[in-house]
């Protein structure tokens, strides 16, 4: 999971792989948790339709299991993939679905992403004023987490808002705001993607 957040895709397939072979009955869970990174890894590769067969089975899997610890971050997995092949309302659906399972069960670590996610699909619906108002909002939570990575992710979608509506002074200020105060990692592929932005934007 680190080796996706980061955005190093080769290293995440070399570990699924590893997982995949130390997988034995006794560990059947743990293949199926597999399963669903797999499905992750497909979708940033761009290859929704596979990447959404594995989570979709992996997803009733971890259910029927009873083994939730992940479920939300999966479910919000899946909602992207299906923004980005234009499955729109289905998307919107399973991120609503992520959000009230995230919020009701208490297990509020990856809301702010969740509420990312959703404001993306809100921006694809053409709905910005409702996108813009998630984007507030899983900022303030990645901020009340202080999670320093999760606040670049929303800043980057609101950067790019911004610019569209011809902001493009005040995109820039406000994503250098969160980039400047990283200290490190500023080769992975988020910062990369985070200074080429800032660049465009300047």
């Amino acid at each position: 999971m680190i080796a996706l957040l980061v955005g190093d895709l080769a290293a995440a397939e070399y570990f699924l792989a590893t997982l995949f072979r130390s997988a034995t009955h006794a560990l059947d869970l743990w293949a199926v948790w597999g399963r669903c990174l797999e499905g992750v890894l497909l979708i940033k590769r761009s290859d929704t339709v596979n990447g959404l067969r594995y989570l979709r089975a992996g997803i009733d899997e971890l259910r029927d299991s009873g083994f939730t610890l992940t479920y939300t971050t999966f479910l919000g997995a899946a909602a992207e993939g299906l923004c980005k092949s234009g499955q729109f309302e289905e998307a919107l659906f399973t991120i609503n679905g992520a959000i009230a399972r995230a919020t009701n069960g208490g297990v509020e670590l990856g809301l702010s992403e969740l509420l990312r996610i959703k404001s993306q699909i809100l921006a694809a619906q053409h709905d910005r004023e409702s996108a813009m108002n998630c984007l507030i909002e899983a900022l303030a939570v990645a901020r009340a987490q202080s999670a320093l990575a999760w606040e670049l992710r929303s800043t980057m979608v609101l950067a790019r808002l911004l610019s569209e509506d011809g902001q493009r002074d005040e995109a820039h200020h406000t994503l250098a705001l969160v980039y400047d105060r990283f200290t490190e990692g500023f080769e992975t592929a988020e910062l990369r993607i985070a200074r080429q932005l800032m660049e465009d934007l300047a």
